[in-house]
């Protein structure tokens, strides 16, 4: 509720991260300051209860006024990467920007130009990178990233196996669960969608079992989990094949769903077998790749098929990996074979998106691009790089970027390096100094979430709510918002049309054309909540009244089999789903000279790269990595020493966590720890992706976890 006197203020505002979640919060002024940040005192017995903000959304105020904010436009004055620059006047910069636009397009076409905006306002529904798209594909074109880095795995298994990407039901329909198996998943520090940890702890007090698969014994294991099963990065799916096989054998499975709603069960259930290949998919088998016990992933299939209804959550790191599309179509084989599909309770087995009852379409910025190129982006450092002769859609001359970080995201920063120093020219919008705006040519300084006015609406699995998040302060220093940067350049290009109405008009109109009723109240309070008697349950229509809703696949059933998969006739992408070893094998007799397999989950400090420049955050936790005494031992490692972390992509260094909450053979390294190297090229910082592959799975998964390491003393 938004209370005022002359000098003090409480304003209600969303925090505006790519967390999964979007949390009311309360930003507390006076005389033009922002004092503090507070949460929601909603009543907790509503539907939708407290849209509970976590310490990163608290301190985002810390960020409003950080001192290393980027006060003023400025222009490099020195080598590409060294983060020189001088300031100029938002004339110069935009003059500048337009004058070599138009200079590269005469030359190369508008597909020289890669849009690397990313994800950094992803809640938002008016100042977000779709206006980034619009500008360019007005002005002719351009190179575009098509897919996404978190869970590009999950939505190619989506798309063939059920139709469509709405496949997560509302969060607390886990309270109708009787076992929650929670593979890979740890909302804890990933939150993965507001108020799930909450969720699953009451679950868990009406009798839920709670069983966490992960190589890590994370906060979420900790806290919520009867049992915690280790398994080796890049094995998943080979332990989710087992536990088909026990089912299978002991023939637990429904074969009433299956033969109702499936389509090829038949064809996986022989390469379970051993029937198709000769090799049958057993615990033993499994054992030997995925470092868990026969006799436990035997108890864990018979867990699962009799517990129901069962919620088999997985989370997006599995699918981070080599073949990381096949994790989600093993898992969701499992969730069809056990009868777990489209009921109370159930899942899909796969993370996706969630029913949408507001209807916040967001503002219709992405027309057609004229240029037709599109890349994945954990290409976009290759493709500069190799161009047409490579095998890309263009030669990329220029960068343009709004609200990304994609050198310090995507994986084998060392090649980003050497790609954006390749450029002609590069334009970045940004709150910060971040690795990637160390390299550009103009850096022009955006406003951040609490400087302007917009809606911001959950992504995924709770789509009951929105936040209305009111301008707080005016802007700081030169700062202008994302937008309005853009409408600016818009007219320096000569474009016409782009942008006819001011923020508070394209608001209103978003808001009108929703289902959002009693909007004053809506501003007046900040949140627009839906109640209801029970929580959706995403493909449930599917399940409930198959003749009616067919799901949206060539047979109108869930396809364990892929007809157009097998039309592609492509090794690496089987129309079954089957476990297909990694580039960077996770049989340790093949690991050479790096016998270590890294992972690089997300950080309670950080959403992604963003606050790792805010040390109030960073007391959180110590960036460290997580290592086993077993493997430290070998290498004369102990507790809080500093390690050299290293492979062929690249070297880093960071303190060890030595401990037994992570498996023999595996470390872990927290991603977004912002890229910082020595005059050597050395990473000082502890920043992940120094070490990771860059390049997409055959289904388009990043390849962020199972990369191989060795570990020394620095």
């Amino acid at each position: 509720m938004e209370t005022a006197t002359e000098e003090y203020r409480v304003v209600p505002v969303a925090c505006p991260h790519n967390c999964g979640g979007s949390c009311l919060l309360n930003a507390h002024v006076r005389n033009g300051v922002i004092e503090r940040i507070s949460g929601d005192e909603a009543d907790d017995n509503a539907s939708v209860p407290q849209l509970r903000g976590c310490a990163r959304g608290r301190a985002y105020r810390h960020r409003v006024y950080a001192p290393d904010r980027l006060r003023y436009p400025m222009i490099r004055n020195g080598q590409r990467g060294e983060g020189r620059f001088k300031r100029v006047s938002w004339d110069k910069a935009l003059d500048l920007v337009a004058e070599r636009m138009g200079e590269i397009k005469k030359e190369h076409g508008p597909s020289a130009v890669l849009n690397m905006s990313a994800s950094g306002t992803y809640p938002a529904c008016l100042h977000n990178t779709g206006w980034v798209h619009r500008l360019l594909n007005m002005w002719g074109g351009q190179t575009q990233l098509v897919g996404t880095l978190s869970n590009e795995g999950g939505s190619f298994a989506s798309r063939y196996t059920y139709g469509t990407y709405v496949t997560s039901s509302d969060m607390d329909d886990l309270l109708n669960s009787e076992l929650i198996i929670m593979w890979g998943w740890n909302p804890a520090a990933s939150i993965h969608s507001t108020n799930t940890t909450w969720y699953l702890r009451q679950a868990k007090e009406n009798g839920a079992k709670i069983i966490v698969i992960d190589p890590r014994h994370t906060e979420s294991a900790a806290a919520l989990a009867d049992q915690w099963i280790p398994v080796r990065p890049g094995s998943d799916a080979a332990l989710a094949a087992a536990m088909a096989n026990v089912i299978l054998e002991e023939r637990l499975e429904d074969k009433v769903f299956l033969d109702k709603f499936t389509y090829g069960f038949q064809d996986y259930a022989e390469y379970v077998s051993g029937e198709e290949d000769g090799v049958p998919k057993t615990p033993r088998w499994a054992e030997q790749l995925t470092g868990v016990k026969a006799d436990t992933i035997t108890r864990l299939a018979r867990e699962l098929a009799g517990g129901k209804p069962a919620a088999l959550m997985t989370g997006m790191g599995p699918g981070r990996t080599p073949y990381g599309e096949q994790f989600f179509r093993t898992t969701a084989a499992l969730a069809a074979m056990t009868g777990n599909v489209g009921v109370p309770g159930g899942s899909s087995a796969i993370p996706g998106g969630g029913i949408n009852m507001l209807r916040l379409r967001g503002i219709p910025t992405i027309s057609p691009n004229p240029a037709g190129c599109t890349l994945n982006p954990s290409n976009w450092a290759d493709a500069i790089l190799k161009g047409k002769e490579g095998g890309y859609p263009s030669d990329i001359k220029m960068v343009y970027g709004m609200a990304g970080n994609l050198l310090n995201q995507v994986g084998n920063i060392n090649k980003g390096v050497e790609a954006l120093k390749s450029l002609e020219f590069m334009v970045m919008q940004e709150q910060f100094m971040t690795p990637t705006a160390r390299f550009a040519d103009v850096l022009l300084p955006a406003t951040t979430s609490l400087e302007r006015e917009d809606v911001f609406n959950p992504w995924g699995m709770l789509g009951r709510y929105a936040v209305y998040s009111h301008k707080v302060i005016e802007p700081m220093y030169e700062c202008k918002n994302d937008l309005e940067i853009l409408t600016l350049l818009a007219k320096k290009l000569g474009i016409e049309g782009y942008n006819d109405k001011s923020d508070h008009e394209w608001l209103s109109q978003l808001v009108a054309d929703s289902e959002i009723e009693e909007v004053e109240e809506f501003k007046r309070s900040g949140a627009y909540r839906i109640n209801l008697i029970q929580p959706n349950v995403a493909l449930q229509k599917n399940i409930q009244n198959p003749g009616k809703n067919p799901f949206r696949t060539p047979t109108g059933k869930i396809e364990i089999y892929s007809s157009r998969l097998a039309e592609m006739d492509e090794p690496e992408i089987p129309p079954i789903p089957k476990y297909i070893p990694g580039w960077e094998s996770n049989d340790c007799s093949e690991a050479g000279d790096h016998p270590l397999l890294l992972i690089t989950p997300q950080s309670k400090r950080r959403c992604h790269s963003t606050y790792d420049n805010i040390p109030l955050v960073s007391e959180i936790e110590p960036n460290t990595i997580w290592i086993n005494p077993q493997d430290a031992s070998r290498r004369g490692v102990e507790n809080g020493d500093p390690v050299m972390v290293r492979n062929e992509r690249g070297r880093t260094v960071i303190q060890a966590k030595v401990t037994e909450r992570i498996m023999p053979g595996v470390v872990s390294i927290d991603e977004g720890r912002w890229f910082t190297p020595d005059e050597n090229g050395t990473d000082t910082a502890g920043s992940a992706n120094t070490l990771v592959l860059d390049g997409p799975s055959p289904g388009g998964a990043a390849r962020f976890n199972g990369n191989r390491v060795e570990v020394e003393k620095a």
